[in-house]
């Protein structure tokens, strides 16, 4: 048996190469790719911004042959990550909404400077708009934000209001707040990040069933937990350093963005989850109270991630308000119009 002393350099010894191991891990995993409507995986393609960083996206749609003699016009569409960043959040929009309009879809860039603040995500997105959604006849175009996302979607928003067809948010915020937080997210949503992130996969997936059960992080109840446990595993916080996703919600807590959301005059629709805790209904409520004529709509069952919990549902709603109030000019959304992909039924 070794003396006590000569223990401690052992097991620091295990633990550092049990976590190389897992960050080896973490960084080989590959993130289930976007699929269009016939299942097959987009093309992915790069694009360089103005001081380098480079991001990836996909470029798609419309897909439906007969889109192009729809009337009216289906605006374009950028969609626009939370604080993982990648762009297969959206896995499940993609397809849904490339039948009738071209869709981008952008992973946020990873590398800020001590001077920068939400407004170097804001530029990156008027950068990839400008080149890859303008057309002859309209630079104008809809915004999908998710949680982080969803702020930077509303900035834009408002410092350049002429290229804003409408704004869908989903499960988003405009501030950083910590007055909703119990004891169950402040001590259960950090062991709930590092279970992710670094225990084994069949035993993070055990305890990511735990943590749907409590509704803690980015986990909820809903009959479509299992696509949130999914996310969680091979796409979304086991491929991004939490150094990185941390970086990008740090601008955030730089700004404030509710003295600014009354200025915002285009058609907004809000996506919520109810039993989101990670980022309240009361911050959703909020935002519709001082966004002229904002639309609110929950995603039953959902907690914060409706888009992946729940995506028929989610997509029906929004594809109402896009095809009802966007496109169509102000009328009543219609959910029920919209058939669900075969890779969303089941809910």
């Amino acid at each position: 048996m070794l003396p006590g002393g000569s223990l401690l350099p052992v097991l620091g010894l295990l633990a550092a190469s049990y976590a190389g191991l897992v960050l080896l891990r973490n960084r080989r995993l590959v993130r289930p790719p976007i699929l269009g409507i016939d299942g097959a995986p987009l093309p992915e393609r790069t694009f360089t911004l103005s001081d380098g960083e480079t991001v990836d996206c996909v470029v798609v749609g419309p897909t439906d042959p007969t889109a192009a003699d729809s009337a009216p016009i289906a605006h374009p569409i950028f969609l626009v990550p939370g604080a993982d960043g990648m762009k297969e959040t959206f896995r499940f929009q993609v397809p849904a909404l490339a039948r009738r309009r071209k869709v981008v879809c952008a992973t946020l860039r990873q590398g800020f400077t001590r001077e920068d603040t939400l407004d170097r995500m804001v530029d990156d997105v008027a950068e990839l708009a400008a080149d890859l959604l303008t057309t002859q006849d309209s630079d104008r175009f809809v915004l999908l934000g998710q949680s982080l996302g969803g702020a930077i979607a509303m900035r834009f928003a408002t410092r350049f209001p002429d290229r804003v067809a409408g704004l869908a948010l989903s499960n988003t915020l405009a501030r950083i707040s910590l007055d909703h937080v119990g004891l169950n997210r402040a001590l259960l949503a950090p062991l709930a990040m590092s279970t992710t992130r670094y225990l084994p996969t069949g035993m993070a997936r055990l305890l990511a069933r735990a943590w749907s059960r409590l509704e803690v992080w980015i986990y909820d109840n809903s009959p479509g937990s299992r696509r949130v446990i999914d996310y969680a595993l091979w796409t979304g916080p086991r491929t991004v350093a939490s150094s990185v996703s941390n970086a990008r919600v740090a601008l955030l807590k730089k700004i404030d963005l509710r003295p600014e959301l009354p200025s915002i005059r285009s058609p907004v629709l809000v996506l919520k989850g109810p039993r989101d805790h990670y980022v309240p209904p009361a911050w959703s409520h909020e935002i519709v109270a001082l966004v002229p004529g904002a639309r609110y709509q929950e995603v039953a069952g959902t907690g914060h991630c409706s888009h992946l919990s729940m995506p028929g549902s989610f997509n029906g709603l929004l594809l109402g308000w896009l095809e009802n109030v966007v496109d169509g000019g102000g009328g009543e959304p219609s959910p029920e119009t919209h058939p669900r992909p075969a890779t969303e039924v089941g809910e």
